[in-house]
């Protein structure tokens, strides 16, 4: 069976359907779904990142509305700035830069032997240094190869 994050997450998904953005109420979620509007928060803050193609804006007021959109990845090189300078940080984990170079495989802006190209090159076992800066450098090295697949 599966957990309510995932529920809310498909919930989502399915309400957005083909169109490029949807408007929620965390309040109304937490509602529907019996649950604390935390929980709707946090499915917000894990599954609807631009890493995973989303753009989420809070619509102030009494109701707590938030825009989720889609991110138009047919402009590639919009998409992979937005991840250099909003997405990545100063430090970046395997796993995290693994969920995001899923994404860009998914949209076709890089291919699966890039994708695993890079994954070897920057795995913790290629970067022979001490744990204390690996993400540091990996973060830093990622942001290069993004910039690198812009086209120009």
């Amino acid at each position: 069976m599966a957990n309510i994050s995932d529920i809310i997450e498909k919930f989502i998904i399915q309400t957005m359907g083909a169109e490029e953005s949807v408007d929620i109420s965390r309040n109304q979620l937490a509602e529907y779904f019996s649950c604390a509007p935390s929980q709707i928060n946090y499915v917000l803050d894990t599954r609807f990142t631009v890493d995973k193609g989303y753009l989420k804006e809070s619509r102030r007021g009494g109701s707590g509305f938030i825009k989720i959109s889609k991110i138009k990845t047919s402009d590639s090189n919009e998409y992979l700035s937005s991840l250099v300078s909003d997405s990545v940080g100063d430090e970046l984990a395997f796993r995290r830069m693994e969920q995001i170079l899923d994404k860009l495989e998914t949209e076709k802006i890089v291919s699966a032997n890039e994708k695993n190209i890079i994954l070897a090159g920057l795995s913790d076992d290629s970067l022979s240094m001490p744990f204390t800066i690996k993400d540091k450098v990996r973060a830093k090295a990622f942001k290069n190869i993004l910039l690198k697949l812009m086209v120009v």
